[in-house]
């Protein structure tokens, strides 16, 4: 008699430990990559950004330029840029923070004025009118701590330059160096195929990377002259965290645009302002997210939308907020890297969605040889 479904023959002992073992393997990285946040977060943003700085390394070095000397060019100019824009930003954290206490009677007025028009409503309607109660729902004391908490974490994620300066030092000495170890390790035929793979995955991350950041920088840098323009106070903070968050997609630009709102509504008696900042930054956003963004990529990622949410709150979770601004660079990455590997193609296309389409013209196939 023929059986339907499963059967328990076809469950073998080495594939039941194969995957006990990957398991707990598994198991062993979170907690590894749960522990070292403190260096891993700054090691991954220096690693990020090596990919960008590069070919600038590169160039200096084919130029007969001393190592030394050219990572003392880099580092300089990368410390001097973060030390200004560390301090402005700084600044305006710390004089929000300690101003942010000011705004709670406006906090209780706007929760007072909602509960009249929720009140209001209801009695039009023939509810009970006692139907919300905002103030058992909403705390205004609340408000200034969950504030006071994302400028930590902002103030917290900046402030990891030093260690990502150390890491790209040791990093961007290495420039070069793969090649002539690739060529030494393997035959001249393996070698040149493992020089291509390893040429595309640093051009493809590093457009990608460089294309993000531009928008990203271009999208902060428009809703600070917006908020400037608007009076709204502490717009080089606003601007700054909007250009952070625009690397947490979706989420993120509506957390950027989201929190100055809510602070404007605080800073002026009417909503025209607020409506006006809130519209003219979600115009940024869906510009810069939208028209600029494709432009810039000659090659489309095509991440899964599942996997982006699954990545943001995995990273997320394990790193904070620092791991959902990192999740979606680092998952790109992966993917960029398997895209390029013929034996790890297949989780490419899984890690991508089904009606989207990917530039295959840069790829070169990697099989290893025995020849």
């Amino acid at each position: 008699m023929a059986r339907s479904g499963i059967e328990l023959s076809n469950f073998r002992p080495q594939g039941i430990a194969s995957l006990f073992l990957g398991l707990i393997a598994a198991f062993f990285v979170g907690v590894t990559l749960l522990e070292l946040k403190a260096v891993l977060v700054p090691f991954s943003i220096a690693l990020l950004l090596s990919f960008i700085f590069q070919p600038g390394m590169l160039y200096l070095k084919a130029r007969r330029i001393p190592m030394a000397v050219s990572l003392v060019v880099v580092i300089v100019v990368l410390a001097a840029a973060a030390t200004i824009i560390g301090y402005i930003v700084y600044s305006s954290a710390q004089s929000l923070t300690t101003a942010i206490d000011r705004y709670l009677p406006r906090i209780q007025t706007i929760i007072t004025d909602i509960e009249l028009l929720i009140q209001s409503a209801a009695a039009v309607l023939g509810l009970e009118e006692d139907l919300l109660d905002l103030s058992q729902v909403i705390d205004p004391s609340m408000v200034p701590t969950f504030i006071q908490n994302v400028i930590g974490e902002a103030i917290t994620f900046a402030g990891n330059t030093f260690l990502v300066l150390l890491f790209m030092l040791f990093i961007l000495a290495g420039s070069g160096e793969l090649v002539v170890k690739v060529q030494r390790a393997y035959p001249n035929n393996i070698a040149a195929r493992i020089t291509s793979v390893t040429d595309n995955i640093s051009q493809q991350v590093r457009q990608y990377l460089v294309a993000k950041t531009l928008v990203s920088l271009g999208t902060g840098l428009l809703i600070f002259f917006v908020l400037w323009i608007l009076r709204v106070d502490y717009p080089v903070f606003w601007g700054f965290l909007a250009f952070l968050l625009n690397y947490i997609p979706n989420i993120g630009s509506f957390i950027a645009v989201l929190l100055p709102f809510g602070f404007a509504l605080l800073q002026f008696d009417t909503l025209t302002i607020p409506i006006i900042a809130a519209l003219l930054m979600w115009l940024i956003q869906m510009i810069m997210g939208n028209v600029v963004d494709p432009r810039l990529m000659a090659f489309s990622l095509n991440l899964s939308p599942l996997l982006v949410i699954v990545s943001l709150i995995f990273w997320g979770w394990l790193w904070g907020v620092a791991g959902m601004i990192l999740a979606v660079p680092l998952t790109a990455t992966l993917k960029i890297f398997f895209e390029n590997i013929d034996s790890l193609r297949p989780i490419a296309v899984l890690m991508g969605s089904v009606n989207g389409t990917s530039d295959k013209s840069t790829r070169e196939e990697f099989t290893p040889s025995h020849d």
